[in-house]
């Protein structure tokens, strides 16, 4: 239940001070709507079991009393949300559909004159702290720190504990966009585990919300937030880096980088396996899965037999999901296998094959649910699978495996 106590939090911080002037929507017949495909994920059918359905029917019971009424489009998506995020399923999602500042308004400078006397401008949330304070308080923060002042677009965030010393909220202490005000909450980020975050967060266009899942916080970043004074970013792919790269390194060592195994891909993906397959004679091969979005293990699996017998040093990242991080796991497997870098995503146990998304009935919001079951990864849902060596977030990265292997591990 501890995502529907947080998720509270959103609600008492976002839906106090809605009036009539706020577009409404009729939630209850959207709950049944969504009710009904959550009750067909493999996610739900796995999990969802003695007192789990408990919590989730008495979730239902209490939310639905919340919907006798119409009620503002941002408080029918938090008590959706509650009722969704009862399953650990990071690859489902729920967004509203309609922007809460469209592009006609935010390129209008008249209309968006008009629109920040509306409800909807006036009762974005806004932090009760003083922000002079705030700032030069966080300013003191250490870089290795959760809590400081980061840089985000043309804004700088200031984050820092809720009252539970436990979850983090963001607000905005400088900006340089016409549709924000200082003052204004970028983020709410509830912590689900020991290494991850849920983040109700507001875009940074047109401030409509949404939920972002299974989030890390390291080398002061989470998400596209980055914490000022660090400057080091070797955890990412470089930005000219090619989709799928291979590379001879030095004489006994070759690298590979995956950025996706996509069936959009498909023609790529087998033509770069083709052409790859026999060249791949070094001792030691370097598997790059930094920022990999995941895909199809067909394309992913191929690679298995021809490294049986190498020494693997696969490396990944905070934004390796799905099977990219499955591909992980079974190059693991092998017997000369080395995993380096940053905790995986954690999205990883479900999946979507077809991709079907739903439009509720009123219109308000999309559900796109899972419906690929790979329950057997199911404890790193939401987790992520853990290196057996971090790197130093400050030196380059393919560097510090090479010299790993310099030093003969194995």
């Amino acid at each position: 239940m501890k995502i529907l106590t947080t998720l509270s939090i959103f609600l008492l911080f976002t839906t106090s001070t809605f009036n009539a002037q706020v577009e409404t929507c009729n939630c209850k017949i959207d709950l049944d709507f969504i009710v009904s495909k959550i009750k067909k994920m493999p996610s739900f059918k796995k999990q969802i079991k003695e007192e789990k359905l408990d919590d989730f029917n008495n979730t239902y019971n209490v939310i639905s009393k919340e919907m006798t009424n119409p009620i503002s489009i941002e408080k029918c998506y938090q008590l959706l949300l509650k009722q969704m995020t009862l399953v650990n399923d990071s690859h489902s999602s729920l967004t509203i559909n309609d922007a809460f500042l469209p592009k006609e308004i935010l390129n209008d400078d008249k209309k968006l004159a008009d629109f920040k006397l509306t409800a909807t401008y006036k009762n974005h949330p806004k932090t009760t702290k003083n922000i002079t304070d705030l700032k030069t308080n966080l300013a003191t923060q250490p870089l290795n720190s959760l809590e400081g002042i980061f840089n985000y677009g043309k804004q700088k965030i200031g984050i820092y504990f809720d009252t539970n010393k436990k979850d983090l909220i963001g607000v905005v202490l400088e900006n340089d966009l016409k549709n924000w005000e200082v003052g204004d909450i970028s983020f709410y980020a509830t912590k689900i585990n020991d290494a991850k975050y849920n983040m109700y967060q507001y875009r940074l266009s047109n401030k409509t919300p949404r939920l972002i899942k299974s989030l890390s916080f390291n080398n002061g970043r989470i998400l596209s937030y980055k914490k000022e004074g660090n400057e080091f970013n070797f955890e990412l792919p470089k930005t000219d880096q090619k989709e799928f790269e291979f590379k001879q390194l030095n004489e006994n060592t070759q690298y590979l980088y995956f950025a996706n195994f996509s069936n959009s891909k498909k023609k790529a993906l087998l033509a770069f396996f083709n052409n790859t397959k026999d060249k791949l004679t070094a001792e030691n091969i370097i598997i790059d899965l930094r920022s990999n979005s995941g895909g199809n293990k067909k394309y992913s699996d191929n690679f298995l037999k021809y490294l049986k017998n190498k020494n693997v040093y696969v490396i990944t990242n905070f934004l390796t999901g799905s099977n990219g991080e499955q591909f992980t796991l079974k190059l693991k497997k092998l017997k000369k296998t080395k995993h380096l870098g940053q905790t995986t995503f954690g999205v990883i146990a479900y999946g979507i094959n077809y991709g079907r998304s739903y439009t509720t009935p009123t219109n308000k919001f999309t559900i796109m649910p899972t419906d690929m079951n790979f329950h057997k990864y199911y404890k790193y849902e939401s987790k992520g699978v853990t290196p057996d060596i971090k790197l130093d977030y400050t030196k380059d990265w393919i560097d510090q495996t090479l010299d790993m292997i310099k030093i003969n591990e194995y």
